[in-house]
């Protein structure tokens, strides 16, 4: 939801609320958007079509990720 509002010395009036966006979002466990540095913008992740979720039944395990990473991106010297 969103709301236009003014500010008239120390007095705040809002107006009504009305649907920001049709479009679902993806929910987060924490924060479920990031702001801008400049404090205008904002990004939120949009939620998947239920036709385009891939099945997710497979985890992948590291171990020594470290050595990994230097074999993979050995550091020139």
């Amino acid at each position: 939801m969103v709301a236009t509002y003014t500010v008239d010395g120390d007095s705040f009036q809002a107006a009504k609320p009305s649907i920001w966006s049709d479009t679902r979002f993806a929910p987060r466990r924490q924060r479920s958007f990031d702001l801008h540095p400049d404090g205008e913008r904002f990004a939120l992740a949009a939620a998947p079509d239920a036709q385009n979720i891939v099945k997710q039944d497979k985890v992948v395990f590291i171990f020594n990720f470290f050595d990994e990473l230097r074999r993979l991106a050995p550091v020139a010297k």
